[in-house]
């Protein structure tokens, strides 16, 4: 059997794979189509980078869908009928999904980011708004050695994200456990008092990301500070991975009645096409972070966009959906998440077998889409389950 197909058969072939789909009751009365094979059909989207329901159905009559999922039936499930059972699934379990991958996940370590060599791995969450599917939502994901979409909150408008997101880190606190994040990554919007106070009274610190030291008090007072007499510290470097030099200048104040580190960091990239210095603001109330975990941390808060709504888009086409209903699409959303975390985790823990990644690329470059196309390939014969 060659590499390629082992990999393809260790990543489809696991108990955490087998596990999401426990428990989901079907309320249909002597189904023709297992319930199982519907939604293992839907998990697999990604994996084939199929961005629609109708691309679905193409795929569903082949003979590598059915061999896969045992299907004696001229093809697996329609997109009519995937589109009906996402209808009616139960929301609050389809919303379990994502986190039936956590004790997985924590056995393996990915839920924790190390932010300076040498320093402590901590639990990191990211709070974000999007629009997805015809409908705006709120996402908060764990963010770790990979990104586990966690939970999403449909909401109603534009300008409801700020009371949908605080809806989710209560949900987050009471689901979580010991894996709820220590420190919250959070843009501009969030730099509000109910926000600081919200986290602060889990027990968890956040940290904001902003372009305009105008927009609070406390931001302005530092740049008059940086302007006239320098920052009470100030650190310097040149980052090797994103080619650009640094420097952080730190003072110390308050917000919503607790201690903050206020940062302006300036960043100068050598080979940028367009402006090549970006300053930045950096607001946290956790005051044991170095000048270098607080720039790290500020570029780590992107991983929601890029490896979360962009990665969706990508391979699901999320973007491009078009749902009226917003139950099925968080129905199906839900089960993307699962299906990106688990990849994004079998990648990385193949990443550290760099022989074996580089005999399943064969020389081709990487993009999860070319990996797992190649991946595809090897699944001949293979059957997940017997439906």
């Amino acid at each position: 059997m060659g590499e390629s197909k082992r990999i393809a058969r260790l990543i489809l072939r696991n108990r955490a794979l087998e596990s999401l789909f426990e428990r989901i009751p079907d309320i249909r009365k002597n189904p023709a189509i297992k319930l199982r094979a519907i939604l293992m059909s839907l998990f697999l989207m990604p994996f084939f980078a199929l961005t629609s329901l109708l691309s679905l159905d193409v795929e569903a009559r082949t003979r590598r869908l059915k061999t896969l999922l045992a299907s004696q039936r001229r093809m697996v499930a329609s997109d009519t009928t995937f589109r009906r059972v996402l209808g009616w699934m139960d929301p609050r379990r389809i919303s379990e999904i994502p986190l039936r991958l956590l004790p997985h996940l924590e056995r393996a370590r990915l839920l924790q980011h190390t932010l300076a060599p040498g320093g402590p791995a901590r639990r990191i969450g990211i709070l974000d708004g999007s629009f997805m599917g015809g409908h705006w939502l709120s996402a908060l994901c764990l963010v770790g050695k990979i990104v586990l979409p966690a939970f999403f909150e449909p909401r109603r408008s534009q300008g409801n994200e700020l009371a949908a997101s605080l809806s989710l880190l209560k949900r987050a606190k009471a689901c979580l456990g010991c894996s709820f994040p220590k420190l919250w990554l959070l843009d501009a919007f969030y730099f509000a008092s109910p926000v600081f106070r919200r986290i602060r009274a889990m027990g968890a610190h956040l940290l904001i990301k902003m372009k305009d030291s105008e927009l609070r008090v406390v931001t302005k007072d530092a740049a008059n500070l940086f302007a006239h007499f320098g920052g009470d510290s100030e650190a310097q470097g040149y980052d090797d991975n994103r080619l650009c030099r640094w420097l952080a200048r730190q003072t110390l104040g308050s917000f919503a009645g607790f201690p903050v580190q206020v940062v302006q960091l300036t960043e100068t990239y050598a080979k940028s096409r367009g402006n090549s210095t970006v300053t930045c603001w950096i607001v946290t109330t956790d005051l044991s972070l170095s000048l270098y975990e607080l720039r790290e941390a500020a570029h780590l808060r992107w991983q929601i966009e890029n490896n979360l709504f962009k990665r969706l888009s990508h391979l699901s086409g999320t973007k491009r959906f078009y749902f009226k209903d917003r139950r099925p699409f968080f129905n199906l959303l839900h089960i993307f998440a699962a299906a990106v975390a688990l990849l994004d985790a079998f990648i990385h823990i193949l990443r550290r077998h760099s022989g074996r990644f580089k005999a399943v690329l064969a020389g081709a470059k990487f993009t999860w889409i070319s990996f797992f196309r190649l991946l595809a390939e090897q699944l001949e014969g293979l059957i997940l389950f017997r439906s």
